[in-house]
């Protein structure tokens, strides 16, 4: 009875001090699960991942949407731009964005609009107008060695290589009163080469007969300056290349005497001196 009464107290005393171990655990855990939850906010959008309501998952969450900064605005969730020192204009102006290759200008090719990010380049400003006026009432040819010269009275204008070229010369030059030059002081070992003519000024005399002449036909509104390269600046009419010029300048300035015309004509076009250029002259139509 003794052992059963003693075993029976113990029993009794066991029982209360679980229970009181038991109540002080329960209250511990319900200490830390208020903690956990206050941790994790109201709507449960914390650490967790969770999407606020009408919201979406930013890209740098990594699930499915595109990574920060690539193809988006640049956020880290919460559409704010990162301040990590990029532009947040990046990709804002007309054209593409402020990085990657310029679509009109792959592999690395300079577009002259400030690839590496600066302001754009400045643009060319043509060559200055030079010309020598002309009386066209006046012009006659001479034979000068092998070839033939064009002249104003005792002004030389220019030399072709045979009498009927410079015949077709006069044709020409006698409808201006100014004969114009591009590129006359560059400095090139070729140097007549890019050297370009063309006439201004109508002269208002009575048209006489036909030149014979060779003419490209091209589009104004297909025109640009493509340099530079070994041959110096050259002006283009779509795929078609129609001169090559000495300088940027001088290029601009034979694009913008070309946009106001349709054709470019030459006459002495294929002559057989040792330099052909010297003895060929350009001139526009429209």
């Amino acid at each position: 009875m003794i052992y059963t009464t003693k075993f029976g107290v113990l029993a009794r005393r066991s029982t209360w001090r679980w229970g009181t171990v038991t109540f002080v655990a329960a209250a511990v855990l319900g200490v830390l699960l208020a903690a956990v939850l206050a941790a994790c906010g109201p709507s449960g959008s914390g650490r967790f991942g969770a999407v606020p309501d009408g919201g979406e998952v930013s890209g740098a969450a990594g699930l499915g949407g595109a990574p920060t900064g690539v193809g988006g605005s640049g956020s880290a969730g919460n559409g704010e731009p990162q301040t990590d020192g990029a532009d947040p204009g990046d990709g804002s102006d007309p054209g593409g964005g402020g990085t990657g290759s310029d679509a009109d200008h792959p592999s690395g090719e300079d577009s002259g609009d400030g690839g590496d990010g600066g302001e754009p380049a400045p643009p060319v400003q043509p060559a200055a107008e030079d010309c020598v006026t002309y009386d066209p009432a006046n012009l006659t040819i001479e034979q000068s060695g092998d070839a033939w010269r064009m002249r104003d009275g005792g002004h030389a204008i220019k030399l072709f290589a045979t009498k009927t070229d410079a015949e077709d010369g006069v044709k020409v030059a006698r409808n201006w009163t100014r004969l114009c030059f591009i590129g006359r002081g560059n400095d090139r070992a070729d140097r007549h080469r890019h050297i370009i003519t063309y006439f201004q000024g109508p002269s208002g005399l009575p048209f006489g007969p036909a030149p014979h002449f060779d003419c490209i036909t091209y589009d104004p509104a297909e025109l640009a300056v493509h340099g530079p390269d070994g041959g110096g600046w050259g002006l283009r009419a779509a795929a078609t290349p129609l001169l090559f010029l000495a300088s940027a300048a001088d290029a601009e300035r034979a694009r913008l005497v070309a946009a106001d015309n349709t054709r470019l004509c030459l006459i002495g076009h294929g002559n057989g001196q040792p330099d052909p250029s010297r003895y060929q002259l350009e001139y526009w139509r429209q």
